[in-house]
């Protein structure tokens, strides 16, 4: 029995009780406990606490590890990469104490960016961080370098260190692993991925093959249009509606080519002399054929507009059909060049005029997206399509016409709101401070330009009542703009 357990039971049954087993007192502390023993003087109780007190100061000594000195040496590789500098590592500190990940996002950009490192004190932390935020993942493995690949082996939790070839991830991955290499694949190689989910297509069940699909939206073309359609046939609801989805979106698809073919015969632009020939009278004809294939209702085309929509029912049949054919069909159509196909629409259908809009969301038809820019509607695809200056201005006069949703519509920019368009937007979050609250900028704080700070301290709430939780607000915004500032400083961004 060991010594510690000796006296923990000699505790509970009593100093007088035999007790079993040998107390297997330590070496060391033997010849002190035999003193202890051999004292007449001292009774069977005060021997025991003695031994108890002598015992426990051992134990908080500690022991000493075992030695196996035959064991590799198990260390980091030497980094080939330079560290950031210490105003940088102090920033980041800063940001990790804040708890922000958008700002925690933007530092490892910049430092993957200038090829540095960050500082080795902080891996553990924003290793952990990246754990739970698989977007973080890759920015958080070209930061770390060696230390970071090593640490990562030590802890299971960071497994994500370990990146297998993105062929034998697609064999051997967990479903969420496969959808994402195939989306990567798609997007560098699109025929292989298209390759490899025909080969694995007949083992997926229906929810993988339903997920999986959705990765082909991307460079989908018509080189996917044979096998997709052979797929029309599949069992499972789900799987033919993403079929469905991916056959609508490709030029020359029988879905595509089908509403084609109605729209050929129902909208038609005329052209007839007026004043005694002198003048002529353009319109557009809006009118379905007598009989239409009544299978265009089984691929996503309402039959019915609803009592609330304020359009006929044959009027919302063909604003869904235009929304899904090729702007270029109109070219041949009208006649016309893609600016006067908008013009026409505009004078004499300006109801379908948003339908064109979005047609050229759905074919990516960007060339066509200046033409449409001063439309009444707002069309939120376009605003990464667009360049910055044009995203800019689009948004701007967009919020200052009062379309709603515009600001909402701003966050999902891919990159930084100019700061006009950021000032704008701030005197209408100004007024309302509990939907744009501190935790609303931290989230979205990298598309706010620092640039603005000078200008928050002007803009005050309109209603006296909510003053004092924009100025909250504003004290918070202002202190993430800083750390930002600090950022790009840092790495001279």
């Amino acid at each position: 029995m060991r010594a510690w357990e000796h006296i923990i039971n000699a505790a509970m049954i009593g100093t007088g009780k035999p007790m079993p087993g040998n107390p297997e007192i330590p070496g060391d502390i033997a010849a002190i406990v035999d003193v202890i023993e051999a004292e007449e003087l001292l009774d069977k109780e005060s021997k025991y606490l003695q031994k108890a007190a002598l015992i426990y100061n051992y134990r908080q000594c500690g022991f000493t590890p075992l030695q196996k000195h035959d064991l590799l040496l198990n260390k980091a590789e030497a980094e080939t990469r330079q560290y950031c500098s210490d105003t940088a590592a102090g920033v980041l500190n800063t940001i990790l104490h804040e708890d922000n990940l958008s700002l925690m996002e933007l530092w490892l950009t910049n430092c993957s960016k200038s090829g540095l490192l960050a500082l080795p004190n902080v891996l553990p932390v924003i290793l952990d961080k990246a754990q739970k935020d698989a977007a973080l993942q890759p920015l958080v493995i070209a930061c770390s370098g060696n230390r970071g690949a090593w640490l990562s082996r030590l802890n299971p939790a960071w497994g994500y260190f370990s990146v297998l070839p993105d062929e034998e991830l697609w064999q051997t991955g967990n479903p969420e692993q496969r959808t994402k290499v195939l989306a990567n694949t798609r997007q560098n190689n699109a025929p292989q991925a298209l390759e490899w989910l025909h080969q694995t297509w007949d083992q997926e069940n229906a929810a993988a093959k339903a997920e999986l699909l959705k990765a082909l939206k991307i460079n989908s073309g018509p080189d996917d249009l044979p096998w997709l359609e052979s797929l029309l046939t599949e069992k499972g609801q789900k799987v033919k509606d993403e079929v469905m989805a991916l056959l609508k979106q490709i030029p020359g698809s029988s879905i595509v080519r089908q509403y084609e073919d109605i729209l050929s015969r129902s909208v038609m632009l005329k052209k007839e002399k007026a004043m005694l020939g002198m003048m002529t009278k353009i319109s557009i004809s809006l009118k379905l054929p007598a009989s239409i294939d009544e299978s265009i209702y089984k691929t996503g085309i309402e039959k019915l507009a609803g009592p609330k929509s304020g359009i006929s029912d044959e009027q919302h049949v063909l604003y869904q059909l235009i929304g899904a054919v090729p702007p270029s069909f109109w070219e041949k159509q009208f006649e016309a060049t893609p600016a006067q196909v908008v013009e026409y629409f505009d004078k004499y259908a300006s109801m379908m005029t948003s339908a064109l809009g979005n047609a050229i969301s759905q074919f990516n038809a960007n060339d066509w997206i200046p033409y449409l820019l001063n439309h009444d509607s707002f069309y939120p695809d376009f605003i990464n399509k667009l360049p910055l200056p044009e995203r800019d201005k689009y948004l701007l006069r967009s919020l200052n016409r009062g379309i709603p949703n515009v600001i909402h519509t701003a966050l999902n920019c891919s990159q930084q709101w100019g700061t006009e368009f950021a000032r704008v937007a701030m005197q209408q979050m100004a007024n309302h401070p509990y939907e744009y609250n501190r935790a609303f900028f931290n989230r979205h704080i990298k598309l706010i330009p620092t640039e603005i700070i000078s200008q928050l301290e002007k803009l005050e709430a309109k209603d006296i009542n909510m003053q004092s939780a924009w100025g909250k607000n504003r004290e918070h915004l202002i202190k993430l703009l800083g750390l930002k500032q600090q950022t790009l400083k840092a790495f001279n961004a």
